[in-house]
């Protein structure tokens, strides 16, 4: 083994490391420049070879074509040439009406000629190969005729393009000169060229996408297109025609705008010329393709190339810092073991001597600095919670004997202040080739936190598996209460008009006085039901919380037994929440009515109201807070205090405590209801035998004033108005038939909508106001009042509910129905609603 001296100082390790890597960077770096070099100079030479390949491709195209069109025009020419020379001896030796048909025999053999003529020389058309010469057709100002009669051209002329008459086909003319025996002129002899015969044969050439064929006069007129372009035909195109051309010459082409590729070759013995161009994007595409790929392939191997270079100077500082590792491992495990947030244990078995790092002994509960040399004193020295003792003891014999393959433990520990906290133990026992441990080591991490976060997590679950029980429950009676409401309502209805009818005094009518104030609680037990199953909230608006609460304790105070004494302290002032004033003043009379009945006539009712602005979130009993402006309603008692377990239950539905008549079990559900609703909590602290103390958290929602107080409206009755009555409970028609007209009205009941829907249909003009029902088995109020819409818009809808809310009255507004009526209805409910939605006609008309 070496000595210390002979290794390598730090410095110059560090050295040696750095000229490393400096040498692995620069070596890297001239592989890849040279690569990437390469690269660029392969794509280069690609790039000329693909130029001097299209170049070669459409030249050899273009020369090819021309001569092909050379041949097919000298066809021409050679039958030009021979019938010249036949004429002149034919028009001696022929008569003159056969010399037509032999022109056209002559003709049969060139399909690409569509007619041949002859002209004298004074230009008038002698003969034609097929039809008649119009008689003494002059072409004397023709530029073929012209150009052969002064001798402009020698040989064959060709004319521009031309649209020939008889058959509205493409075409140009060639001409030829007829010389007599003494050699003057003496007419000419021309051939009308089909230019469909030249489009068919280009056509029938696939040079591939964005490659073209044009066959151009010398002055750039194009005569052919291949692939067709009508609106181009016999236009002027002189970079076409531009000879001769550069190697790769690329012109931007007048037709489709883009830049081509040309190749122009002359078309022999004639003023012609023939281009071939090719899209330069489309020509170039396999160039480019392949330059993609192989700077995608260079970018991939140089990226590759990068990480190589990376990955091995990263490896060199790896063995750099392993060397220094090993010089610093003593102190850096120290720091380790004193910056760990966890505490560790080293346990020597068979000796019994522990290790316990400082960490360790404050998770413990007990000072950094106390000293622990063995297993046996330290476990005397820590305080296990008594619950959690034996589980500690069991997890430590099971893996100790070898019954599980790691000691896994939580418990809580006493720390120096009294206060317990949650730790949870890891740990593994060394053995030997018999099995036996002789190493314990470990290590211990506070999990109070977690633990904590665990019970807030069940505790919110069943916060909510009861709003979910109380949601079920409610669903249930809102349906009964509904039901409840059909019956109810024919009671309140006859009550009513038999007190009408009953004289002042007699006993029938103190029976029916009886039979009204029952049937009245009745009602507002059902309205009670439908608030609790939020199926009756009315609209909601902005509300001044406190004149709510002022109004309520108002209510209050004149009921208020002798012994018990009313203190208010009422700071929200002109604050503002999102609701419904009834609701609100019911959870306020619930929760006193409640406190009055806890104190048994004596004791203290306190009731506070005040703004509070939380600058960060709460958890409360029943329900979480989040920072922002909120209302809070303190109602206090001195009275009797909740038991536990009576305070687990007091917001189910029905749920009392009060005697069989006293109470219905739904004031505090009722409350709880309407407070979850306006996105409110309730916080909840008793003591039993001192009394119990309700917060009512309500968001506000901005400002509004005080409401002013509203004159009380006289009962209004009709002039003998047609009310179309629709409910499908008989008894509830004929009750609101007599309910109708006791307040003057003429009423047409149905107890069928769809027998009502018939009737208005037969008469729409009868009715001057529609009352429905919405619950029916054919069609729902709410759907007759559509179809009644449709046949006449203007006239009153009221529609009846005694499962009303939100989503019906929202419903019902969209379809036009202009008033929403509860369930059981009155004659003052049914009188006013009339009087208003008649009132509102009359002013529209």
């Amino acid at each position: 083994m070496s000595s210390a001296s002979d290794s390598p100082s730090p410095q110059t390790a560090a050295i040696r490391f750095q000229r490393l890597r400096l040498a692995v960077l620069g070596l890297g770096v001239l592989t890849l420049f040279a690569f990437a070099g390469s690269s660029a100079y392969d794509a280069w030479r690609s790039y000329r070879h693909s130029l001097v390949a299209t170049d070669r491709e459409i030249g050899n195209i273009a020369n090819a074509l021309a001569d092909q069109t050379a041949w097919s025009l000298q066809a021409v020419d050679l039958l030009l040439r021979d019938t010249a020379s036949w004429y002149t001896r034919a028009i001696h030796e022929i008569p003159a009406e056969r010399l037509d048909d032999v022109l056209a025999t002559r003709t049969a053999g060139v399909h690409q000629v569509r007619l041949i003529t002859i002209v004298d020389a004074q230009g008038l058309q002698r003969h034609r190969s097929r039809g008649s010469s119009p008689p003494h057709l002059d072409v004397s100002d023709r530029s073929y005729f012209i150009a052969q009669r002064d001798r402009t051209v020698t040989g064959v002329f060709m004319s521009e393009p031309i649209i020939t008459r008889s058959e509205n086909r493409p075409g140009f003319v060639l001409s030829r000169r007829i010389a007599d025996d003494q050699g003057r002129f003496a007419g000419v002899v021309t051939a009308i060229v089909d230019l469909e015969e030249l489009k068919q044969f280009y056509g029938a050439i696939n040079l591939g996408g964005g490659s073209a064929i044009h066959l151009l006069r010398e002055d750039g007129t194009l005569l052919v297109r291949n692939p067709r372009t009508p609106d181009a035909v016999g236009r002027k195109f002189p970079e076409l025609a531009a000879t001769p051309l550069a190697p790769a010459t690329r012109v931007l082409s007048q037709i489709d705008g883009k830049r081509d590729f040309i190749a122009v070759a002359r078309v022999r013995d004639t003023p012609l010329e023939l281009a071939v161009t090719r899209d330069e994007a489309i020509a170039m595409r396999p160039w480019s393709d392949e330059t993609i790929r192989v700077g995608v392939r260079t970018l991939i191997i140089t990226v590759l190339a990068a990480l190589t270079i990376a990955a091995l100077l990263r490896q060199l500082r790896r063995v750099e810092a392993g060397e220094r590792a090993l010089r610093e491992s003593e102190e850096r495990y120290a720091l380790a073991m004193e910056g760990a947030n966890e505490g560790h244990w080293d346990c020597d078995i068979a000796t019994d001597r522990l290790f316990v790092s400082p960490k360790l002994k404050m998770l413990h509960g007990q000072s950094a600095d106390t000293p622990v040399t063995t297993r046996t004193a330290w476990m005397a020295r820590v305080a296990i919670h008594p619950d959690d003792a034996p589980r500690v003891q069991t997890a430590l014999s099971n893996h100790f004997e070898g019954r599980t393959p790691q000691y896994e433990c939580e418990y809580r520990v006493r720390q120096l202040h009294g206060e317990y906290r949650w730790l949870q133990t890891r740990g593994r026992c060394l053995r030997d080739e018999t099995g036996k441990p002789f190493r314990f080591v470990g290590s211990a991490i506070d999990v109070t936190a977690q633990k904590q976060a665990q019970i807030d997590k069940e505790h919110l679950e069943a916060q909510l598996r009861q709003s979910q029980k109380m949601e079920a429950i409610g669903t249930l009676a809102g349906g009964i209460a509904h039901d409840f409401n059909n019956i109810l309502g024919a009671i309140l209805g006859y009550g009513e008009l038999a007190q009408q009818h009953s004289p002042d005094g007699s006993a029938l009518r103190r029976y029916l006085d009886s039979v009204m104030h029952a049937a009245g609680r009745a009602k507002a037990l059902v309205d009670r039901i439908l608030g609790f199953s939020r199926s009756g909230l009315g609209e909601r608006a902005p509300v001044n919380i406190q004149s709510v609460i002022e109004e309520t304790l108002e209510l209050l105070a004149g009921s208020l037994p002798a012994g018990i004494r009313l203190e208010k302290r009422l700071e929200a002032g002109n604050a503002a929440v999102i609701g419904d004033a009834t609701y609100l003043h019911q959870v306020a009379m619930n929760l006193c009515t409640n406190a009055l009945q806890a104190m048994d006539h004596h004791g203290v009712l306190a009731v506070a109201l005040e703004r509070i602005e939380l600058p960060e979130r709460r958890s409360l009993s029943r329900g979480t807070l989040s920072p922002g402006p909120w209302v809070r309603l303190v109602v206090g008692d001195t009275g009797t205090g909740i038991p536990p377990a009576v305070l687990e239950r007091m917001f189910d539905p029905f749920f009392t405590t009060k005697s069989v008549g006293a109470g219905t079990g739904l004031g505090l559900s009722l409350v709880h209801g309407i407070v979850s609703d306006l996105g409110g909590a309730i916080d909840v602290t008793t003591k039993v035998g001192e009394g119990t103390r309700f917060e009512i958290w309500l968001p506000i929602a901005g400002e509004t004033a005080k409401p002013a107080a509203e004159a009380v409206r006289e009962l209004a009755r009709g002039n003998g108005e047609t009310v179309l009555l629709v409910d499908d409970e008989r008894p509830l028609v004929a009750l609101g038939e007599e309910m109708l007209a006791e307040l003057g009205y003429e009423p047409v009941g149905f107890d069928s909508s769809s027998a009502a829907l018939q009737a208005f249909r037969a008469e729409p003009q009868r009715f001057d106001v529609i009352v429905t029902d919405e619950a029916m088995p054919d069609l729902i109020g709410t759907e007759l009042a559509r179809e009644i819409r449709r046949l006449r818009p203007a006239v009153p809808i009221i529609l009846m509910s005694g499962y009303g809310g939100n989503q019906l009255t929202a419903r019902a507004a969209a379809i036009g129905v202009n008033e929403v009526l509860r369930k059981p209805l009155q004659s003052r409910d049914l009188a006013e609603s009339l009087a208003r939605v008649l009132e509102t006609v009359h002013e529209v008309s």
